[in-house]
């Protein structure tokens, strides 16, 4: 008996050491996949910090969309469980991101890299999971070059911040558009949208289900004027620790086919500097009797000759004003608050108002009101003697 109890002994020993064994490997074989997730995160926020900024800022704006469902693509595959979108959980992790910058200090500590596994596998996702297309920084001195373009004839303010939209000589994407535009020419145009709406159309490019039906009819509408898409894009939230502004707008600037089978427009004779001059097609041109000038919409059907070349962004707020001092940030963030619960904050103040009629009716308080007015009186009248 003694025998067979040693030999079981034995057998458990060996079972504990080798389960304990498969945890620490388990835990060492994380533990690496978090540096090297680390490692590519800290090269991508070190190479461009501002394209990073706005890459996540535009996730988060459609991350927090009532409509998420058509905004929010690609998902995070990590949060869908069992074939559910777990929100919930999305937004949580989302709202534990600190500024990228703090981001950038919290990489340095690889003992605490454990601790933070959450937002290190959603950053790295965005950021460098999502590489095509890839963001890069304008700098200023080039923003007019590249907004000249367009041939624009109109004024229109110009945009804090331009991002080139690069892809990848030998994707899909970008081959399939070479094959397409061979033997064609191609011209630049604007496009509006929401700023939620933006993150799928950087992913996926633009597409129909993204835009309204109009008396010109369905399709993708472009201009080559930024003063008539800048009212498309409506300034959104996107995300507050952002180095750019909490509120954003964004215009995309879009290289275009010129197919005339897959575009209803009126478009600029040429694409490199007679922009003064329109071909004349009746019904197609929209005039504007003030300026005197000829404004032209390109409603493209087919979405596969439009190609998004740069993000234009305007940031509502100048960064250098955004952390002034404590109590503007906690006025900012107040602000924030109500901008984001518009119903909540139109019920309070129905509830305010209904409350102030009901305390002007009230007896009671009136009568202890006039006490008190009673009693300031003569506490003023006994201070001036």
């Amino acid at each position: 008996m003694d025998r067979e109890f040693d030999g079981l002994s034995d057998t458990g020993t060996n079972c504990n050491i080798a389960t304990n064994s498969d945890t620490l490997s388990e835990n060492q074989a994380k533990l690496d996949t978090l540096e090297k997730k680390a490692v590519h995160l800290r090269l991508v926020l070190e190479k461009d910090f501002k394209a990073a900024d706005v890459k996540w800022s535009l996730f988060v704006a459609a991350a927090f969309s009532f409509r998420y469902e058509s905004c929010l693509r690609p998902f995070p595959p990590v949060f869908i469980k069992n074939g559910i979108k777990d929100m919930d959980e999305l937004l949580s992790v989302i709202t534990d991101v600190p500024a990228l910058d703090l981001v950038l200090q919290q990489l340095d500590n690889l003992d605490n890299l454990a601790n933070i596994s959450d937002i290190l596998d959603l950053l790295f996702y965005v950021l460098v999971r999502l590489k095509e297309p890839c963001l890069k920084t304008v700098p200023p001195e080039a923003h007019e070059a590249i907004l000249m373009n367009t041939n624009s004839l109109l004024p229109a303010p110009k945009p804090q911040y331009i991002f080139q939209c690069v892809s990848s000589n030998n994707s899909n994407s970008e081959l399939k558009w070479r094959e397409l535009s061979k033997d064609h020419k191609v011209f630049y145009a604007y496009y509006g949208n929401r700023l939620e709406n933006f993150f799928t159309i950087l992913n996926f490019g633009l597409q129909q289900h993204l835009n309204k039906t109009t008396l010109m009819g369905s399709g993708v509408y472009l201009t080559p004027e930024l003063s008539i898409s800048l009212p498309y894009s409506h300034v959104g939230f996107g995300w507050g620790a952002s180095c750019l502004g909490g509120h954003l707008s964004c215009v995309a600037m879009c290289e275009v086919i010129d197919a005339p089978e897959g575009i209803n427009y009126q478009k600029p004779v040429t694409n490199e500097g007679d922009s003064g001059r329109y071909e004349e097609e009746k019904n197609k041109m929209i005039v504007d009797q003030n300026l005197g000038s000829r404004l032209v919409h390109y409603v493209v059907t087919n979405c596969d000759l439009i190609k998004v070349r740069y993000l234009l962004v305007y940031a509502k707020q100048p960064t250098s004003m955004r952390f002034s001092s404590s109590s503007s940030n906690r006025d900012a963030g107040l602000r924030q608050w109500f901008a984001r619960h518009k119903l909540f904050s139109i019920l309070l103040g129905y509830g305010l108002m209904l409350a102030t009629i009901g305390f002007a009716n009230n007896q009671p308080i009136q009568y202890y009101y006039k006490f008190l007015l009673k009693k300031l009186d003569v506490a003023i009248s006994n201070a001036k003697m």
